[in-house]
């Protein structure tokens, strides 16, 4: 299908083939603009507690220490999968693949770099779950007071950078040209 060019139903006229515009372009400004801040959403302060008179500021990395610490590995594992890992996983992918389209012998690459953005996307909203599972924990048992940190913002705007990036890609670009390929 030539660009500009759409494909309709020859019934009810309703367009069947359609691109997403400006995907390549639109996709690595959301991916680089996650990247930015994903550094200051693991550096800065994710929670910050209060707890008996002690005030406690919690940084992702510092919560997975902890949990090192006292012999949770499991739920230790988890967090770092989820919080560290796979969001840097899915921007390197979402980096790669519009960086790499005009290279012809990048294609199997960046089809593993697709592949993985699909397996790691539903493992990236894991880690706000369980930071809501404990902060209503302790806030039902009254025994902290817990309040967002400055990173929980960069975070987030990681999070919603990333999930834009994600659906502003048109997945049909890894494909387009198969012809030409040596």
């Amino acid at each position: 299908m030539r660009n500009g060019w759409v494909a309709k139903c020859a019934r009810c006229h309703f367009g069947l083939y359609h691109r997403l515009p400006n995907s390549r372009v639109r996709t690595l400004a959301f991916s680089l603009a996650a990247l930015i801040l994903y550094f200051p959403s693991n550096l800065y302060p994710i929670v910050t507690a209060d707890y008996q008179g002690l005030h406690s500021e919690t940084t992702v990395w510092q919560g997975i220490k902890a949990l090192f610490n006292h012999q949770q590995y499991f739920i230790a594992c988890l967090v770092f999968c989820t919080s560290l890992l796979s969001p840097a996983l899915k921007i390197l992918a979402l980096l790669f693949i519009p960086l790499t389209l005009d290279w012809p012998r990048w294609r199997k690459a960046r089809t593993w770099a697709y592949k993985i953005i699909r397996v790691v996307d539903p493992w990236n909203m894991l880690e706000v779950f369980l930071l809501a599972i404990a902060v209503s924990m302790i806030e039902m048992g009254q025994i902290a007071t817990v309040h967002p940190g400055t990173g929980v913002f960069s975070f987030a705007a990681v999070v919603a950078l990333t999930l834009m990036a994600t659906l502003s890609f048109d997945p049909r670009l890894l494909w387009d040209n198969a012809d030409d390929a040596p």
